[in-house]
């Protein structure tokens, strides 16, 4: 093949990979130590919280339900969100270098099933956050599970969760592509 060909086959190859990460928003809205969080997850997680509050404010203050659309509700609730992804990947990070990650799967996977046993929270699960059980394992559980694993590692080495993530947070490099929102070692926190 000649150069024109060759160039040709890897810019078109190039213009498809792109076009398939950007109709699956599948690019990185934050890199947590060069690991990306992808726009959608985070747009899933902020669909899924602001569907809880709702359902929360329509339940016990149905009064206070119009709060949801004030932008700093929104935006709260967006750097919270955030936060949570980055928290959950650097444990993730962290737990994947202490354990196989044969291992971390299996542990997290019974420590879920341990949770769920004799329970039927499906609809509950769709109702109130507004996904399905596999989903919610997915999106809540797993991380949960990961955190609770993690949490009794550090507990073993007299170490406490918040004092290793105020510690890790201050090493962290963390870029976040959203406008409206910045890192500092502190966490996440919304821009004036």
């Amino acid at each position: 093949m000649n150069k024109k060909k060759i160039i040709f086959i890897i810019s078109s190859v190039i213009v498809v990979v792109i076009i398939i990460v950007i109709i699956t928003q599948s690019y990185p809205v934050v890199l947590v130590n060069w690991r990306p969080i992808s726009l959608k997850s985070f747009q899933k997680d902020v669909l899924i919280a602001v569907s809880y509050y709702q359902k929360a404010l329509e339940t016990y203050d149905k009064n206070q339900a119009a709060v949801m659309n004030s932008k700093e509700v929104k935006q709260e609730i967006e750097r919270a969100v955030l936060e949570k992804l980055i928290e959950d990947n650097l444990i993730q990070q962290e737990l994947e270098k202490r354990l196989k990650n044969n291992e971390l799967e299996k542990m997290v996977n019974d420590k879920i099933e341990e949770a769920l046993i004799g329970k039927d929270i499906g609809k509950e699960v769709e109702t109130l956050y507004g996904v399905s059980l596999g989903e919610f394992k997915e999106r809540f559980l797993k991380p949960q599970a990961r955190k609770e694993i993690f949490e009794s590692r550090l507990a073993l080495e007299n170490q406490e969760l918040n004092n290793w993530l105020k510690e890790i947070k201050s090493k962290t490099k963390a870029m976040i592509f959203l406008p409206g929102f910045e890192w500092k070692e502190e966490g996440v926190i919304i821009k004036k």
